[in-house]
């Protein structure tokens, strides 16, 4: 039977926990003695995550944060900003990318969560994966789940799986745009999306209850067994060489902030994540274009479509061009986007060029671009 390493801690800070996360996934992009690492962990207070590709402030309320003496960071994994604490599992497996069998990220996610699925369902409680990123339980998301590949073969997946939550906590630190619930005007549609272990159970295991039937059913699903290795000093060392050029470091806590001038700003929900769009003119040009959110494998595509906009014509029919001569390079090189169309893409762009055309009072009407007013082009915010 092989052999995987466990390593079981609690009371982390913000920064350590990610840290240490990171360096399991360096760990294993060499010559490891294991071929896999599971860590569970906890954290000592609460903790304010953002995912990797989201603009933090806009996700996270800071200054709340610092008000609270809450943590807060940026995850190397994707989606949207969580809340970790004491009741909030933390999940990490990392391995070298050969360790098993897949062809797609998206098949990372579902051999990695069936574990959790097995664990929760000798908990009493039915649980399945939802097409991007949940698990859920009767519709309501029970834990969220990220995949990260590093260019130098390792994968590292993340998740946290709800024990309990404070709502009202998360509430006052969490920016969350009501587009993700079906019902806008109600805060309650919150308490409607989320659930926990102790909400479904009516009582909950301890954390190191959950710990071991967690650790069981990784060892049981992967034919394994564990051999609980804390870090080594020299271990500790690296990680905190980590937290600090990393995870308490303000450039990459707020690079995806957007520039002063972006002025127009845009929010859509796609089956691959919410999108916030900013965007910054110069006249009748695009100056800069920025794509965040609480999606996972997009990076690249976006990244593609801000250089191919950049000091580009602020026109509607050639930003749809760009946008989908970008999507057909994407298909070309590394297959199908998930989730997403161009169409979704060059709307949300428009929507937020339109906004700051509002913002600077810039008038179009008459122009070489628009010769005459088209009541067509303009988008509402639900569109």
């Amino acid at each position: 039977m092989t052999a995987y390493r466990y390593i079981n801690e609690t009371d982390t800070s913000a920064s350590y926990g990610l840290a240490a996360d990171e360096y399991l996934l360096d760990y294993h992009s060499g010559q490891s003695q294991h071929p896999a690492t599971l860590r569970l962990y906890n954290y000592a207070d609460y903790a304010v995550l953002s995912g990797r590709f989201q603009a933090l402030e806009a996700e996270i309320d800071v200054e709340a944060c610092r008000a609270l003496g809450f943590g807060y960071s940026r995850r190397l994994t994707g989606g949207g900003a969580i809340l970790m604490g004491r009741d909030q599992l933390g999940i990490c497996l990392a391995t070298a990318a050969d360790t098993f069998s897949w062809e797609h990220v998206r098949d990372l996610y579902r051999l990695f969560s069936q574990p959790l699925i097995d664990a929760l369902a000798e908990l009493g409680i039915t649980a399945s994966f939802r097409s991007k990123n949940d698990l859920e339980v009767n519709g309501k998301k029970i834990a969220g789940l990220g995949v990260h590949v590093s260019p130098s073969g390792s994968i590292q997946f993340h998740t946290s799986l709800l024990l309990d939550l404070d709502i009202d906590i998360m509430l006052q630190v969490l920016k969350i745009p009501l587009q993700k619930f079906s019902d806008k005007r109600k805060i309650a549609s919150v308490r409607q999306r989320i659930t926990t272990i102790r909400q479904e159970l009516g009582s909950a295991p301890s954390m190191p209850e959950l710990k071991a039937l967690i650790s069981m059913h990784f060892a049981r699903a992967f034919g394994a067994r564990f051999e609980e290795i804390p870090f080594t000093p020299k271990e500790k060392e690296a990680i905190a060489q980590l937290e600090t050029s990393r995870y308490n470091n303000e450039e990459w806590l707020f690079q995806r902030s957007p520039q002063a001038d972006m002025n127009g700003m845009s929010l859509k929900k796609t089956p691959a994540g919410l999108l916030r769009t900013y965007i910054a003119l110069k006249g009748e040009t695009i100056k800069s274009v920025m794509i965040t959110g609480d999606f996972f494998e997009q990076a690249g595509l976006f990244s593609r479509i801000e250089a191919a906009l950049k000091w580009s014509a602020l026109d509607k029919e050639q930003i749809t061009k760009k946008v989908a001569a970008v999507f057909a390079e994407m298909n070309r090189e590394e297959g199908a986007v998930y989730g997403l169309t161009p169409d979704m893409v060059s709307r949300a762009i428009w929507l937020a060029a339109q906004r700051a055309m509002a913002a600077l009072r810039y008038t179009y009407k008459g122009s070489c671009y628009y010769p005459k007013e088209d009541k067509n082009q303009v988008l509402t915010a639900n569109q």
